[in-house]
């Protein structure tokens, strides 16, 4: 019997122990995959006013509770705003929102309790480390002040920044029928997710009308020098104010400065070349606090600022002025690319949406065998043929709901002289870097590839060799923590990445200083922002031109531009418009050109989902390699293909076809069946010479036409499909 007992004891201890086990921090169980059983604790911060659906938030982050098909019953009329519950289920991601649903289990363990006070952000700092928790914006304002909340649906609103957001009411929301608030108010919300951020109010207590307190500029830098910089910021009340600095995330010194105002400033002057500082901003009024964000900025670094340029197509180096690139053939191209990685010492990172080049992968192996630390982060979604291979480095795929559509890599980020930064448009795919149209830049420049490194470990998970999956980030996960300003060679260049940093209002920004011309090549454009800013210049005398590729994307910008009579084409020539580029006042010195590139196409999910890079640089001589760049794409796409000089036995048979088309060629080259609006719908790379069989028998009927490109031009001949 005592043996029984022993047992007995044992056993409920085990089951006891197992339990307590199961439950775990809610930023540990939004750390694991959806699909994953948890058990987690907090304090809900909600009540029916939000329907079934029950939030809750402990110490280290928010979730939501769901009960779905299949979950335990009444947990909607048992939980109550200011439980303290215990829920255990599984992990789902609903249209973005991270919830637990079923509900397996919950126990109410106590009521009554506090609410978490809400922590106060910027609309600039949502992202799913928010999701789920209690939040409070400063001094926001209603697009529809003076009305009423008369509906179901969403409501913007503006911080005093500019930037937007949205609140989402459910039917029968308790604030259904009530005023909107005619001026600005603290809102407290819950931070929730439907295909993009949105704040849940829940009372009408949640907008809060007080005098409001803010930073009516955030810290800004200026005159960066080897050893220092400027900061200058402004608040609304005149305030007092301290900055704290240092060389990591967390600054720990600390400047009081003397007097008060709405505005100051402090430069910096006994700082390391080449690194990165973070700054905030305390300042008081009255006796209230107020913080800025913590902020990272770059000082100059003692590198030699080098930016070498490269297209994989030739340019018209009749506009260029006497400027010549550092290379203009897919060639060149790769073997400046394998180049660096041959150069690299320590240190190699790589952000490639895709890669099916054995040469390059080659070389990154080869620098793992003499002793070089290579990280590989890759999208999830895409094909990767090289890394298919053996491999001796670590990848990370990424952004499972977007595109990781990053294209850089960064050599030796702290070693003054041998730091490089490759970026621009250009995927490492046999077809991106053959055949289509791209860009790429390398730059020596410690700063930047430092700033780069902070993008790519917030990917990577950890600042080690070895990935940490748990702290990963992607997409609308990620946050704006890297420098935006450096000097580089005595240029001024912007960084800038999606979707954590507003990307496409500092392109519209670059847009709007136009004084005498427009260029952009892009593969793809349905942002407004951008198309608006265009019309705006247009319309006040700047010349605008244009190739868009994709002009039949839904929302396509290509006829709200064409319709004011723009020039602006689809690109029809052969190969694809890859470009991510716009150029501002190239032939304007006096105008400060400005090249804007990366590979952030002009769309609504590079601003909002994927992981994109994109660069703003202030350099006439770059505007105006990169204009000759275009001029030879427009001269290209408006004159007749050119045809293969001595062209070799070429045909085509039967015409029209009904089934099978034959293509008969001399010389190796790549086959393409367009369609009269120049759509690539059949595609053959590195056809063999002699004779190719093109199935046709899936085209509707109508006129088409084979394309036939070797690397000495293009062959076009037309055909019928009956």
């Amino acid at each position: 019997m005592t043996r029984i007992l022993l047992l007995l004891v044992v056993a409920l201890l085990c089951h006891s122990f197992t339990t307590q086990a199961q439950v775990i921090s809610i930023e540990s169980a939004r750390a694991l995959p959806a699909g994953s059983v948890v058990t987690v604790r907090g304090i809900v911060t909600n009540g029916p006013e939000l329907g079934k659906i029950r939030y809750l938030q402990d110490a280290t982050a928010g979730i939501a509770a769901y009960p779905g098909s299949g979950s335990m019953p009444d947990f909607e009329s048992s939980v109550s705003l200011g439980d303290s519950i215990e829920v255990s289920g599984t992990t789902v991601n609903f249209q973005g929102l991270l919830e637990i649903t079923p509900i397996t289990s919950y126990t109410v363990i106590s009521s009554g309790n506090a609410v978490p006070s809400p922590q106060p952000v910027a609309i600039t700092d949502l992202s799913n480390a928010l999701e789920g928790k209690l939040v409070r914006m400063p001094c926001v304002t209603f697009d529809a002040s003076g009305g009423s909340f008369s509906s179901s649906g969403t409501y913007p609103f503006t911080d005093t920044n500019g930037n937007t957001a949205e609140i989402y009411l459910r039917s029968n929301h308790p604030l259904l029928g009530l005023p909107i608030p005619e001026n600005p108010v603290q809102l407290v919300a819950i931070v929730s997710d439907f295909f993009g951020f949105q704040l849940l109010p829940r009372f009408d207590t949640d907008f809060q009308e007080a005098p409001c307190y803010y930073f009516s500029s955030n810290p800004d830098q200026s005159n960066i020098q080897n050893n220092g910089f400027t900061l200058q910021w402004s608040t609304n009340l005149v305030s007092t104010f301290k900055l704290r600095y240092g060389a990591s995330p967390e600054p720990n010194l600390e400047v009081i400065l003397p007097g008060s105002g709405v505005s100051s400033s402090y430069t910096f002057s006994n700082l390391e070349p080449g690194r990165i500082y973070w700054a905030q901003v305390e300042a008081t009024h009255n006796g209230e606090k107020i913080y800025s964000p913590v902020m990272p900025f770059a000082t100059r670094s003692l590198s030699t600022g080098q930016i070498k340029v490269y297209f994989n197509h030739p340019i018209n180096e009749s506009v260029a002025g006497g400027l010549i690139p550092d290379g203009q053939s897919a060639t060149a191209t790769v073997n400046e690319t394998i180049a660096r990685i041959n150069s690299a010492q320590q240190t190699i990172d790589v952000a490639m949406y895709n890669n099916s080049r054995n040469d390059i992968t080659d070389a990154l192996v080869a620098a793992v065998n003499r002793g070089v630390q290579v990280r590989y982060v890759a999208a999830e979604e895409t094909e990767n043929y090289a890394l298919q291979q053996q491999i001796n480095f670590p990848v990370v795929y990424g952004n499972t709901y977007a595109l990781m559509h990053n294209k850089f890599m960064i050599i030796d980020a702290d070693l003054s002289a041998q730091a490089w930064l490759m970026g621009g448009s250009m995927n490492w795919t046999n077809v991106n870097i053959q055949n289509d149209y791209n860009n790429t830049l390398f730059i020596q420049d410690q700063s930047i590839a430092r700033g780069y490194r902070i993008e790519f470990e917030e990917m990577w998970g950890s600042s080690s060799a070895t990935p940490d999956l748990a702290n990963s980030r992607f997409g609308s996960e990620k946050r704006n923590n890297t420098p935006h300003r450096y000097i580089i060679g005595g240029i001024p260049v912007e960084s800038w990445f999606s979707p954590s940093d507003q990307t496409t209002s500092h392109i519209t920004e670059a847009l709007e200083t136009a004084d005498s011309e427009i260029l952009f090549g892009l593969l793809t454009f349905t942002k407004d922002d951008q198309a608006d800013a265009i019309v705006d210049r247009f319309l006040d005398g700047t010349s605008v031109r244009g190739l868009i590729e994709n002009t039949g994307d839904v929302g396509s910008e290509f006829g709200y531009l064409t319709g004011y009579g723009m020039q602006v084409q689809r690109h029809v020539f052969p190969g694809t418009m890859h470009h991510k580029y716009g150029i501002i006042d190239a032939n304007d010195p006096a105008s400060e050109p400005v090249l804007v590139t990366g590979s952030h196409n002009w769309t609504f999910t590079a601003e909002t989902e994927n992981d994109e890079n994109t660069l703003v640089i202030h350099d006439a001589n770059l505007a105006l390699l990169y204009k000759a760049e275009f001029e030879q794409r427009w001269q290209e796409n408006i004159t007749s293909v050119p045809v293969i000089s001595q062209t070799p036995v070429l045909s085509l048979a039967p015409n029209p076809v009904s089934d099978v088309l034959y293509l008969k060629h001399e010389e190796n080259g790549t086959i393409r069946v367009m369609d009269v609006w120049g759509r690539t719908l059949v595609e053959q790379y590195d056809a063999a010479a002699g004779v190719t069989r093109l199935e046709a028998r899936t085209l509707p009927a109508g006129n088409y036409f084979v394309l036939f490109q070797t690397d000495h031009g293009y062959t076009r001949l037309p055909f019928q499909k009956m």
